[in-house]
């Protein structure tokens, strides 16, 4: 029995020795002083003379602390909310960041205040900055990256910290009117005695919660993990280096903004960003009370449209490109070394329900945008769902994909379709539809209960294809809408990267969707085009001079 007791004792004492480190630790954490509070509260001094008190005197705190220390908190909190804020656009510099906080706060707020927020929250990795220079000549700091899920942790502890200060302070009030009473050294022994309480059970709480050796291992080992499987193989990343754009991205990005006017006064800045801006076309027949046009430059009557619309306002001197520029553009379009041989554009006027498909050849990928009878009333002759079926499309593909733009009830009618010919659907791209101010779409054309904002292109694979690169592209596609049936051209892209060189068809087409190394088919066309010396053989020994019979039925 005495050994038993022997222990419990032990262990005992060494739970109130582990208690008092983390007490310890806790009070120099939080910057408090036990010892000083009892000696400030028995003396006769003023509060205020704590530094005569006989502690251990402490270091001083680095300049850096002492500004970190002297930023308001609400100042923190709002900037906290701004980065947290979903709607925030990536990259942000600190003079935007700090607009918005001194806009919301509405006082004054320092741009080095911003700053040094921003270097506290990339030490604690809720945030990823770089350092960068303004148009004016001024050093700043650039946002690059967020953690959302951290920052959203930051406000909530953030929160419950101003609620622990309120209630502290409340405390430290009623203490003070307490040491007024006849008994302060009493009163002062309970307050620091349930300050000890507290700060034990806070401790023995955080250790529980704190995760144990092995959960740290298993973590790291799943973090390791992950990293690796991320990481792009060999295959892929020859891939890459293969169609990355040479001379570098000749792209522009559009101002979320819109006008120089709007970003100015969004900035609070004298000067617009360096991106692509939109101006208003302000006609003598345009109302600006009105507001923006639905269709904008897709607006069938922009010459009597009483509402507001937009053309690019291009920066000074970028309608002529230096010389490097110009060098860069002909090395980027320039074709390299291929077994397959690379021809221009070429097109052939006719109705694609006459046609002798097999004059054309086989082809590795086909495209096609019919003209589905969706029950609407649209600027364009539609084809019976009999007569899709009925395409002979088998004629010119054995093995490859095709591309079959489908919408509304048509969805259905293409993947029947796609079976008849001879095809599996393996895939799906979806066009999520914007407008001129690069937003997307509310007022689609199409639609019988709902505006439709995108269309949807199927995938079709026959036989088994070894050539395709796989895993280049997404199956999204956010472009902006124009003239009635013009399908984005990030299409060819998509499709090129995944066949290069290969011999490709368009069904359907029009003069805007002629490409190089495609052979286009529509009734749309301008004549007969054709310079693949195999396929004009073929052609002129099927249709002899005179015979138009692929136009239009004899």
């Amino acid at each position: 029995m005495s050994d038993t007791w022997s222990s419990i004792q032990a262990h005992r004492k060494s739970q109130e020795s582990l208690r008092e480190r983390l007490q310890r630790r806790r009070r120099q954490g939080l910057g408090l002083d036990i010892d000083g509070m009892v000696a400030g509260s028995s003396s006769d001094s003023k509060p205020s003379s704590r530094s005569s008190s006989p502690t251990p005197q402490t270091s001083a705190p680095t300049p850096k602390a002492d500004d970190v220390t002297n930023i308001d908190p609400d100042v923190e909190k709002k900037l906290l909310a701004c980065l947290n804020d979903q709607d925030m656009t990536i990259p942000t510099d600190s003079s935007i960041l700090q607009g918005r906080v001194a806009k919301d706060l509405e006082k004054n707020v320092s741009q080095a205040c911003v700053e040094s927020l921003l270097q506290k929250f990339a030490a604690q990795e809720l945030i990823i900055i770089k350092s960068s220079v303004t148009d004016a000549g001024t050093p700043s700091i650039v946002v690059t990256e967020l953690d959302h899920s951290k920052l959203k942790a930051m406000c909530n502890e953030l929160l419950q910290s101003g609620a622990e200060v309120s209630e502290k302070a409340g405390a430290g009030v009623k203490r003070k009117r307490e040491t007024d009473s006849p008994a302060p050294e009493e009163r002062v022994t309970k307050a620091v005695s349930k300050k000890k309480e507290d700060l034990g059970d806070d401790s023995i709480e955080s250790l529980l919660s704190m995760p144990t050796i092995k959960e740290q291992e298993t973590k790291e080992m799943g973090e390791e993990i992950f990293d690796l499987l991320s990481k792009p193989t060999a295959k892929e990343q020859s891939l890459v280096e293969k169609f990355k754009s040479q001379g570098g991205a000749q792209v522009q990005e559009f101002c979320p903004h819109g006008t120089k006017e709007e970003c100015r006064k969004e900035r609070r800045a004298n000067h617009a960003c360096n991106r692509l801006h939109f101006k208003k076309i302000i006609k003598d027949h345009t109302d600006e009370s009105l507001g923006d046009c639905s269709f904008l430059n897709t607006c069938f009557h922009m010459d009597t449209c009483k509402y507001v619309h937009y053309e690019i306002e291009f920066p000074e001197g970028d309608a002529k490109l230096n010389q490097e520029q110009k060098a860069a553009l002909a090395k980027a379009v320039k074709p390299k070394t291929s077994s397959h041989i690379l021809y221009p554009s070429q097109w052939v006027q006719c109705d694609i329900r006459r046609i002798d498909m097999e004059v054309l050849g086989k082809f590795s990928v086909v495209m096609a945008d019919p003209p589905w009878d969706i029950h609407m009333d649209l600027p364009y002759g539609t084809m019976t769902d009999d007569e899709m079926r009925n395409l002979n499309v088998s004629a010119i593909q054995d093995e490859g994909y095709i591309f079959l733009w489908v919408t509304g009830r048509a969805m259905e009618l293409g993947r029947e379709c796609l079976k008849l010919w001879g095809y599996e659907r393996v895939d799906e791209l979806i066009w999520v539809k914007t407008n001129q101010l690069q937003r997307i779409i509310r007022t689609g054309r199409t639609g019988h209960w709902l505006n439709h904002g995108k269309e949807h292109c199927l995938v079709g694979a026959k036989g088994t294809p070894f050539w395709t690169n796989r895993g280049l592209d997404a199956d999204v596609i956010v472009a902006e809408v124009r003239e009635t049936s013009h399908k984005p051209d990030e299409v060819y892209g998509i499709i090129e990267r995944l066949a290069p060189g290969r011999r490709k068809i368009e069904l359907f087409g029009r003069m805007h969707n002629v490409q190089p190394n495609w052979v286009t088919l529509g009734n749309q066309l301008d004549g007969v085009h054709l310079v693949e010396p195999d396929m004009v053989d073929r052609f002129r020994q099927r249709y002899p001079d005179g015979d138009r019979s692929y136009l239009k039925p004899s």
